[in-house]
């Protein structure tokens, strides 16, 4: 059997008002794109630019601005890709995070990307580039590129996972090079006021899925409480409150015990009436028959 390490203190059991939504069906059309394109202040019409589509996705190309939205999420994609994460060898980020936030809120409002009473920073990220010369010694650093990172939220309970993710990319500048969006729109109250498990029922939950079988290390190490939503390509027809809990799996036997890490993370629905499980099904593996000379 697997050794478990679970937390050894819990969480209390949130006491907020939650409830599961009913999620409005994407919408992944030219007519959809094309308006997104003009808020996002490009001509938007087909004279101007190309548009391209797959079975998973839906882009429209005007110049080097290119605009997706993904057909299962209608997660939005905006990149200037003259200026998105490039580096032009001399441009460096001098800026504050405060600063940022402020240049990446402005763009918001601007462009209606997300509602800011409706979401929170929880991330500025930085992209470096380095030069190193052998021969002289010399060195330098640059930073081309900052992405802060908006979490949504939901009557003020942050959304966990892939999704409920908008982060605003920004040049030397301050100026916008890019958008990546995963908000999913509300259509209505599925299920109003719902009542909680307690963190423990989510501990109980990992053993049941990761099961008493094998052998092997899993380590729960934190949990987080939200709702949960899904990322780019996975079709989602509910948003509803989850405990979140990243796992590292070691392996116990063989040439690699105690060296060979997994990181996961396992989500539980944590409603006492939940609608269907927010993890896969977990793979069934056949076992395979001996070989004749192996017999």
């Amino acid at each position: 059997m697997p050794e478990y390490v679970f937390l050894e203190e819990l969480p209390a059991t949130p006491q907020v008002r939650t409830q599961i939504f009913r999620l409005a069906p994407p919408q992944v059309t030219e007519r959809a794109l094309l308006g997104l394109a003009q808020q996002f202040e490009l001509a938007g019409n087909k004279r101007s630019g190309i548009l391209q589509q797959d079975a998973g996705q839906i882009t429209y190309l005007e110049g080097l601005f290119e605009l997706t939205l993904h057909r299962a999420s209608g997660g939005l994609r905006f990149h200037d890709n003259s200026r998105w994460q490039v580096d032009d060898g001399a441009s460096n980020v001098t800026f504050g995070d405060d600063d940022a936030v402020a240049f990446a809120n402005r763009h918001i409002e601007r462009l209606d990307v997300v509602p800011l009473n409706e979401s929170q920073v929880v991330q500025v990220n930085r992209l470096h580039v380095g030069v190193a010369e052998r021969n002289s010694g010399y060195v330098q650093e640059r930073v081309i590129d900052v992405g802060v990172a908006f979490q949504r939220l939901v009557d003020g309970v942050p959304v966990e996972g892939p999704g409920g993710l908008a982060v605003v990319n920004l040049d030397h500048n301050g100026d916008l090079t890019g958008v990546d969006r995963i908000w999913r729109a509300l259509q209505s109250v599925y299920r109003a006021d719902v009542e909680l498990r307690p963190p423990a029922a989510a501990q109980d939950d990992v053993v049941r899925y990761w099961g008493r079988e094998g052998s092997g290390r899993i380590e729960i190490e934190d949990m987080r409480f939200g709702y949960y939503e899904l990322g780019w390509d996975d079709t989602q027809r509910f948003l509803q409150p989850a405990y979140v809990m990243p796992l590292s799996m070691t392996s116990t036997v063989g040439r690699f015990a105690g060296h060979s890490v997994i990181r996961s993370e396992h989500v539980v629905a944590a409603a006492i009436n939940p609608v269907g499980s927010l993890m896969p099904p977990r793979p069934v593996v056949t076992p395979q028959m001996p070989h004749r000379n192996e017999q």
